[in-house]
């Protein structure tokens, strides 16, 4: 026994040994850079993570760099340095000069990978069997784009009678053959290879005038701000582009791309992968140049083809994935708070509530005018017969002209006054609507603007399901050739991302029209475009302290408080209780007028004074002792008062009117005190559901993304099957789907809320907002 267990210990040791033994074996290897670059550096740092991650400890790494400074030569001289150093195992190269230096070694004493290869075609790189190099210690990895299908395809979306080719100035010295191997794959259309310099200036300056194309390479010497440069002046020439380099130079302003998404971290990983191989002493001639898991499918950028105004041809599109579809061109940037400001200011309703404000000011102002004196001038040219100028006994002429002048001054009137405090009443009551209807600028202009955010949204998950459901057809076209499945497969993934398009045209007919409804009510051109930031945190620009919220709804009864608070707060700012109470002002003091007047006269002062200028052809009679007319200013003046006796009940009726109006009022208000309270309980219900929902749905979509992700994966290896996938990315779909309406109905809720309360409090100053939170917090602490 003893024997066995000193034999078990003995073998434990050795195999402890082997493994500590193999563990601390050194792979160490060259890495040839073409240069100090972002996307080479990027790139070699992405490769040495992932080897590291993938070696499970086997090796001890070591990593030695050299870098050839664009230079070909130097490339190199780089190579056979390593090729040379002893303690180098395996070598790669990061950059197309050093992998095309690196192609065209015929012999290699060492392991070699070439990272970079350009265009396996036009490099002249033939493969064994259609997927190996062949040549003993060397492999390479395929260039995840297509230099001659991509420049094809690119002149037949645009039939392109003039193409320019942009290449980085070490690519026209490193590869002379370039410009004949894009003139072969085009020949009948016009081609022009350009160096695009170290800025976007120097390609620009090159341009020829006549391009209607440019053919965009990796421009590996450019900053992301030259990139950016470039594209932008393309799109503003109306020239459609194509990026070789894939989806990261479309978010810089490319039209389009055929080369798939594919990170530094994938490319590096692709690396890693290799020289693992190689040091489990698999001979790099026996190794795949093919990338595993990517599809070649046009990505095309909306925002550009918008731009440039040239459309590739709608089965192009049909088949491509989209992406900016809600990025339009010459738009103006619109958040909340300026769509506010411009619907304030010029929505029609708005200005119709402003003028009815001035009207009743004027109004008051024409109540007022029967309270100041009254004058009146006149003049007067009177002609008479002889008869009645002998009848007037002296007093008449043939022909007088007289001037006169009247006064009236109202002492005291019962309706007068009460017709002014009536009109004073009505135009408070205007400005109260005007208040109610900023309101409902406010609030139609946020959902409207929400509404506008939701399609957004919407599109690009929408979208998202299609590219999704392109990437799943071009699995089952990839299984369906190897024998994995049938065709069946392909056929349903063709009727299922056909269902799915026609559910983006819906969602973007969606997006359209709400666009369209922003503008009518911000009285803006209806087809304005219109570019609004990302809608992610809405939330934070709207919802005051959110913190203090999640404590009152994860607390039934505080909720139930904080609803008592809204109610207070409503009937404290609600204008609809305002009006109503205006109105019974205005009915008291009708009624109190129609008791006045009963018994309370009426006092008006008035004076009248005439002056004969001409008097003609008066006819005295001397024997009658009249005197003649007075030739100075004759004048009158007195005091009228006048009170009703009997106007057949008029005023007991008028009166016994107003106060059952009154009793209506009251009744009024009660209903709409009781609306308005029982719509914010109920809605603030609704608002705390929106929020738990909120967690729930974002919980279910994290589960639903993981699931299918899981299952695509799983599809690809024919583990799961058709409907399993299906159904995943329904799920997926739904749950974000679901997600995107509760997190909007979340936000339209409060502003409902706010609307109820009478004011939005998220439109005023921070100092406001503050005091407003406390109100809240010092509200449920005295209540409770």
């Amino acid at each position: 026994m003893k024997n066995k267990i000193k034999l078990f210990g003995i073998f434990l040791g050795l195999v402890f040994f082997s493994v500590n033994g193999y563990a601390q074996k050194e792979l160490k290897i060259g890495i040839c850079l073409d240069a100090e670059s972002y996307e080479y550096n990027q790139l070699s740092e992405h490769f040495k993570t992932e080897l590291e991650a993938l070696n499970l400890a086997r090796f001890t790494l070591r990593f030695q760099e050299l870098n050839s400074d664009w230079n070909a030569e130097k490339a190199q001289q780089n190579i056979q340095t390593f090729m040379q150093d002893t303690t180098i195992d395996v070598v790669v190269s990061v950059g197309y000069i050093s992998s095309n230096a690196m192609a065209k070694q015929k012999h290699f004493a060492k392991p070699v990978i070439a990272t970079n290869i350009l265009d396996g075609e036009m490099q002249a790189l033939e493969l064994r069997d259609g997927k190996y190099s062949g040549i003993d210690n060397f492999t390479y990895i395929e260039s995840f784009f297509s230099l001659k299908n991509d420049l094809v395809s690119f002149v037949q979306m645009y039939d392109n009678k003039h193409v320019t080719v942009f290449i980085p100035n070490t690519f026209k010295e490193n590869f002379p053959q370039i410009t004949s191997y894009f003139k072969q794959c085009i020949p009948k259309s016009e081609l022009t290879v350009v160096s695009a310099g170290k800025q976007s200036v120097d390609a620009i300056s090159n341009l020829p005038a006549n391009t209607d194309g440019a053919f965009v390479l990796p421009l590996m010497e450019y900053s992301d701000l030259e990139i950016e440069k470039l594209f932008e002046e393309l799109n503003k020439r109306h020239i459609p582009s194509l990026a070789v380099s894939g989806i990261d130079y479309l978010n810089k302003g490319a039209t389009l791309s055929l080369s798939p998404k594919f990170t530094f971290q994938q490319f590096g990983r692709q690396l890693a992968l290799r020289v693992l191989k190689i040091s489990e002493g698999i001979n790099p001639a026996d190794i795949s140049v093919h990338i595993d898991g990517f599809n070649r499918v046009p990505i095309v950028n909306m925002e550009s083809v918008r731009q440039v105004d040239k459309f590739p041809e709608w089965n192009v599109l049909n088949q491509s994935i989209l992406i900016n579809l809600t990025q339009l061109p010459n738009s103006r940037t619109l958040n909340l708070r300026l769509a506010l400001a411009e619907a304030l200011e010029n929505n029609m309703q708005g200005k119709m509530g402003k003028q009815d404000v001035k009207i009743a000011e004027k109004d008051v102002r024409i109540a007022k005018s029967n309270y100041l004196p009254q004058v009146e001038l006149s003049g007067t040219g009177v002609g008479l017969s002889e008869n009645l100028v002998e009848a007037s006994m002296g007093q008449k002429g043939e022909f007088t002209i007289t001037g006169s002048a009247s006064l009236k001054q109202v002492l005291y009137s019962e309706q007068v006054m009460a017709n002014i405090a009536i009109k004073k009443l009505l135009a408070e009551n205007m400005k109260i609507a005007d208040q109610k209807t900023v309101l409902d600028i406010v609030s139609n202009t946020s959902g409207a603007y929400i509404g506008l955010l939701f399609a957004k949204s919407n599109l690009l998950i929408q979208n998202e399901n299609v590219n999704a459901t392109m990437k799943n057809l071009e699995l089952a076209k990839a299984k369906n050739e190897i024998g994995q499945n049938s065709i069946s497969d392909v056929n349903r993934w063709i009727s299922e991302l056909n269902l799915n398009k026609m559910k983006l045209n819906d969602a973007n007919a969606l997006y359209k029209n709400n666009m369209y409804q922003i503008n009518q009510i911000l009285n803006k051109p209806i087809d304005e475009h219109i570019k609004i930031p990302d809608s992610s945190s809405i939330d934070k620009s709207i919802v005051l302290n959110q913190d203090l919220l999640t404590n009152i709804f994860k607390n039934p009864p505080l909720t139930e408080k904080y609803a008592d608070f809204i109610i207070d707060q409503m009937k404290t700012n609600a204008p609809e209780i305002k009006q109503l109470s205006k109105n019974k002002e205005i009915i008291e003091k009708k009624s109190l007028m129609y008791k006045r007047q009963s018994y309370i006269p009426e006092a008006a002062l008035f004076a009248n004074a005439d002056q004969a200028f001409v008097r003609n052809g008066v006819i005295t009679n001397t024997q009658l002792p009249i005197p003649p007319p007075p030739d100075d200013i004759t004048w009158n003046a007195g005091i009228r008062l006048s009170i009703p006796i009997f106007e057949g009940g008029k005023k007991i009726a008028e009166r016994q009117k107003s106060m059952l109006e009154l009793d209506k009022l009251n009744n009024q208000e009660t209903d709409l005190l009781n609306q308005l309270e029982s719509g914010i309980r109920s809605n603030v219900q609704k608002l705390r559901a929106s929020f738990l929902e909120m967690e729930l749905a974002n919980n279910a979509t994290q589960a639903a993304e993981d699931n299918f992700n899981s299952v695509q994966d799983a599809y690809s290896q024919g583990v799961a099957d058709l409907i399993q996938l299906i159904d995943a990315q329904n799920v997926m779909i739904k749950t974000k789907y679901l997600a995107n309406i509760a997190y909007y109905q979340y936000v339209m809720d409060y502003i409902l809320i706010e609307r109820l309360q009478g004011k939005f409090t998220f439109l005023g100053t921070e100092s406001e907002k503050q005091a407003y939170t406390n109100q809240i917090q010092e509200y449920l602490i005295k209540v409770e």
